[in-house]
């Protein structure tokens, strides 16, 4: 197994899974694992929240977690789940509140990617 997604998966990440979503295939696992700290979705939320724009919120925080499902990303997909049940039950001061956990998940999973 490739030594970064050995990390990976010591990180607590679904490696495991996720190899078998690409079929076992690592080079597209890679792929998409080492592209990933360029999809500009993590950087809209931020600016959603601060503009109390919810619709775009949900809407970028619901695109990074189906991302983070897909790639495998435990922390950062429980994160954003967690954030997307609060803004769908218009709890807004705890979903901003949130947004704390999905920046720690985020910038952990990238560090990691590095």
């Amino acid at each position: 197994m490739n030594e970064l997604i050995t990390k990976f998966k010591e990180a607590g990440n679904d490696a495991d899974g996720t190899l078998a979503r690409f079929s076992g295939n690592e080079d597209l696992f890679l792929k998409f694992l080492t592209k990933f700290p360029e999809d500009e979705t993590f950087k809209q939320i931020a600016p959603a929240f601060d503009n109390n724009d919810f619709e775009q919120a949900l809407a970028t925080t619901h695109t990074l977690k189906g991302v983070s499902r897909n790639l495998g990303m435990t922390k950062l997909y429980e994160a954003t789940s967690n954030t997307v049940a609060l803004i769908r039950a218009k709890e807004y001061d705890k979903a901003k509140e949130s947004y704390a956990e999905i920046k720690s998940a985020y910038e952990e999973i990238c560090d990691l990617l590095k």
